[in-house]
């Protein structure tokens, strides 16, 4: 038998570009997931925290009451300026996260602690720029947000997202 020579055909420079593109896309999803998952985190921290003192102390009692106004405060002093300087990409991750953690979208989480007037407002604000507090999490449909979860607990990378996208060529 004569031997056969094998030659990959090179990958188009349209395919090459679309290939950068992507990948800068992936890299720009984790680096959001990175910065929002542990504000998630603590959003379910928080919420488990209150729901105990509301099972605690009552939800009508005075103390839950003077509880949660003095939490409401604080946590708008402590996470304002960070939730001010998110993009809208961000906003939408969390709120996403948020359900993720929690089990329960955003709006709803607002309209059971706060009230439904003020669960409209922050709503209305959110459609303003682009985003829904209703968002709801499906790891079916979200498989990158999976894998940087993955990566982010576990402390090692998902090498299946590696495999998706080729290195950009230099």
């Amino acid at each position: 038998m004569s031997p056969v020579e094998i030659v990959a055909e090179a990958p188009s420079p349209k395919q090459v570009a679309e290939t950068r593109k992507q990948w800068a896309a992936f890299q720009r999803l984790r680096r959001n997931v990175h910065l929002v998952y542990p504000l998630a985190k603590e959003a379910a921290r928080i919420v488990r925290e209150v729901d105990n003192e509301r099972a605690r102390l009552g939800k009508r009692s005075r103390d839950y009451k003077a509880y949660s106004r003095r939490l409401r405060k604080e946590l708008f002093d402590q996470y304002e300026p960070i939730l001010r300087e998110m993009t809208v990409t961000q906003g939408i991750l969390l709120i996403k996260l948020i359900h993720r953690e929690t089990g329960v979208d955003a709006y709803a989480l607002i309209r059971d602690y706060v009230g439904g007037i003020q669960a409209s407002f922050w709503q209305a604000i959110a459609r303003m720029y682009g985003s829904d507090l209703k968002l709801t999490y499906d790891p079916e449909r979200e498989p990158l947000i999976e894998a940087v979860i993955e990566e982010i607990e576990t402390g090692k990378s998902a090498d299946w997202v590696i495999g998706v996208y080729e290195p950009p060529i230099e």
